[in-house]
């Protein structure tokens, strides 16, 4: 794949003969003289910086010289953000590098100032950043968009002024060892543990990738590899170490666990982490540690202890000026811990020694700006480019992970059975001979477990405590049938699914704003309707009228809550709203399954969703009971066992054979059907592609391609881009490796 680390050749990241970054010759065509428009005095030395200006054509996404002024030219560095005319307008910059001569045939415009003398563009920044643009087919000034946030000057000055250590070197050691293990962490773990202690403590000169990220380049299977999954690796039990003999450096340890509950039900994960993270922050190193959304967030904060004045915090949610502080504050190396939401993927650490993911698979890591980057893909790519080590951490376990994991790329981190047995909840599945309940009613075990829950039930096997009601939507009757036929009932005017604030009405269209009073059923001409999908709203009701008197709070829609308080009540939660309680839920119902639509990634989804659910409950040993209420054999098999990883490596196997991801790559192309077509031909003179999915209204293929051919249709992708724009041809709009293209 273009700019992928993990199957690049080496030289990839030189710049190729002729573009503005290729060796240049002596003198600018016109004797040796450097021109500069308005008569301004060059620097003495290096009067030629290459900007990389910050524009959305594709065509103009390169480097262009500018003279440095003479009284810039101590500040003028490469890495800093400037100021340059660019098109008649005062636009944004960053100095990529210095040199004596150009290219350039004429009068050279000059650098209007720098915006700031800090390099915020460091070396490895830049590297990692081109890996990316490389792999989704974009521009680098997009990838940069992404990666480095907008500076604000008071902030700037604020971070620079702290010392250097917030912590001294003995204080870390002692807050490091201050994290103990557990009985509920899994064996493996351990030797993993073992591993990165050992590679962390003792780094050496040439034990880990440079600056420049050039180490390594080459070395190293993964997802996007063309390499033999086993070649250079000496691993040991569970720790996925890795040695690349070509580069003669020893890389992290690199491993993905899925967690149990046990003694720490929802944030068992953060435990892990820090104790993955206590060595190398002990050492000296740096840790970025990546979640889905403010939520995990704010859990993990309050998690961090005497580790707190060495973290930063880097999220979307931030003002401008608290994002730049803590962006700062990593890049100077005033924080040591780095922890954020997708915001963070690109975060510079002057040291890394560990990357952390939590739950790579949510939703919330992917980038929804071009070039559409997915934050577990940034993460591998630095982890590769910097020789750091690795821990992906989940509850569940995504297809992609088990695709590094079956490749050789990422060791595995398996819980003995027992021990799953004893630290994940007991899981019921309705019998299907009995009566299972029906939409908008609970079967009668769901019941009992709410009065155990509340101790209102003299055979309660446990303590009693919150009971978790996990609910598909926000919302009263999200999706509505007939109550004579069972026929779903659907908007007259685009056949979109109805939603009603009750049984009797009013009656309305999300996606076209159609409303209605009434509804008449299409097939037998009834007019009452019924609930097939149980919304947030009835729930809480219906709960409300079978249990008087019991505390019930409801978190979902506008008012999503962190955590509540571990006494007996019943929380109501729309699926990825769960609160956290301290000590774990008692039980747990998990109703009706939000199915995401037909796609290849729908069971996935469904597993993850119940088992994020499942994970907030007590342990078996600890009396936690989990009412399952899915009809699919899958999800059934999955969660009530808890064990995600056979059916992962059932899927990962599944989709090898048949040529689709993560075993393959996909690029949507959007757009007119000619300019489409044409795009399409043109990858063709390149490798083997082939259409899987052609949609109309907008016209958009989904085409496939193999991950050998990845460097090369990326890379002519992206020149076709180019092209088209700089030419004026119809624009297309292209996704590489949208993970819910098929």
């Amino acid at each position: 794949m273009s700019g992928d680390p993990r199957d690049a050749a080496p030289g990839l990241f030189e710049a190729p003969t002729g573009s503005a970054l290729a060796p240049v010759p002596e003198g600018d065509g016109l004797g040796g003289v450097l021109r500069v428009r308005g008569g301004i005095t060059p620097a003495d030395g290096l009067p030629v910086a290459a900007v990389l200006v910050e524009t959305q054509l594709p065509h103009l996404a390169r480097p262009f010289d500018y003279a440095v002024p003479a009284k810039l030219d101590a500040t003028a560095q490469p890495g800093v953000r400037v100021r340059v005319r660019f098109a008649g307008r005062l636009t944004s910059g960053f100095i990529l590098e210095r040199r004596e001569v150009t290219e350039h045939v004429g009068e050279l415009a000059a650098l209007e100032r720098v915006t700031s003398p800090l390099p915020v563009l460091t070396p490895s920044l830049l590297t990692l950043c081109r890996a990316i643009a490389d792999r989704y087919a974009g521009t680098l000034p997009d990838v940069l968009r992404l990666a480095i946030p907008p500076r604000h000057a008071r902030a700037e000055k604020r971070a620079l002024g702290r010392p250097g250590r917030l912590l001294s070197e003995p204080a870390l050691v002692q807050v490091a060892g201050e994290v103990t293990p557990r009985a509920d962490e899994p064996p493996a773990f351990h030797d993993y543990l073992a591993a990165l202690e050992s590679w962390a403590a003792e780094p050496g000169p040439d034990d880990h990738a440079g600056a420049d990220g050039d180490a390594g380049a080459d070395s190293g299977p993964g997802t996007d590899g063309d390499a033999d999954p086993g070649a250079g690796d000496e691993r040991g039990a569970g720790s996925g170490v890795d040695r690349d003999d070509g580069a003669g450096s020893v890389r992290g340890p690199r491993a993905a666990c899925a967690v149990l509950p046990g003694n720490d039900p929802g944030t068992g994960w953060i435990h892990l982490g820090l104790r993955a993270a206590a060595p190398v922050l002990a050492a000296g190193r740096s840790v970025l540690w990546l979640v889905p959304d403010h939520r995990e967030l704010a859990a993990l904060e309050a998690r961090l202890g005497d580790l707190a004045p060495v973290t930063v915090r880097l999220s979307a949610d931030q003002g401008q000026e608290e994002r730049w502080d803590a962006w700062v504050s990593a890049l100077t190396g005033r924080a040591r811990l780095v922890i954020g939401t997708r915001a963070a993927a690109f975060a510079p650490l002057p040291d890394p020694g560990l990357v952390i993911c939590f739950d790579d698979a949510d939703g919330s890591y992917l980038e929804h700006r071009a070039p559409y980057p997915h934050a577990r893909e940034v993460l591998l790519t630095r982890v590769q480019l910097e020789g750091s080590a690795l821990l992906l951490l989940d509850y569940g376990r995504s297809v992609e992970t088990q695709h590094l994991v079956d490749s050789g790329w990422v060791g595995d981190i398996v819980a003995p059975r027992e021990l799953r047995r004893q630290a994940a909840p007991l899981v019921f599945v309705p019998d299907p001979d009995g009566d299972p309940g029906s939409a908008g009613r609970l079967p009668p075990r769901a019941f009992e477990l709410v009065r155990d829950a509340l101790g209102r039930s003299r055979r309660a096997p446990s303590a009693p405590g919150a009971v978790l009601v996990q609910v598909p939507r926000a919302g009263y009757l999200p999706v509505i049938a007939c109550a004579r036929c069972r026929t779903v009932t659907r908007c007259p005017q685009c056949e979109s699914k109805l939603t009603a604030a009750s049984i009797l009405g009013p009656f309305a269209c999300r996606r076209c704003g159609y409303r209605a009073d009434s509804v008449t059923c299409r097939e037998c001409s009834a007019t009452a309707v019924r609930s097939v999908v149980s919304g947030l709203d009835k729930v809480y009701e219906e709960l409300g009228r079978a249990f008087p008197g019991a505390l019930i709070v409801r978190s979902g829609g506008d008012r999503v809550l962190g955590a509540v308080d571990p006494e007996p009540s019943i929380v109501v939660a729309t699926t990825g709203a769960e609160p956290y309680v301290e000590g774990g839920y008692a039980s747990a119902l998990l109703l009706d399954t939000l199915w995401p639509g037909p796609g290849l990634r729908s069971t996935e989804q469904a597993i993850a969703r119940r088992l994020r659910g499942a994970s907030l409950v007590r342990s078996h040993s600890a009396g936690g009971r989990v009412l399952l209420l899915d009809e699919d054999e899958a999800v059934q098999r999955v969660v009530s066992r808890f064990e995600p990883i056979p059916w992962a490596a059932e899927q990962s196997a599944d989709r090898a054979v048949l040529g689709l991801p993560p075993a393959a790559r996909t690029v949507t192309i959007s757009g007119g059907r000619e300019a489409v077509g044409e795009v399409i031909a043109v990858l063709r003179e390149t490798a083997e592609v082939r259409e899987l999915i052609a949609e109309d209204e907008p016209y958009s293929v989904v085409v496939g391609f193999t991950i050998a051919d990845g460097r090369a249709v990326t890379t002519r992708l992206a020149a076709e881009v180019a092209s088209r724009s700089m030419r004026g041809a119809d624009i297309v709009a292209v996704r590489v490796d949208d993970p819910d293209a098929l």
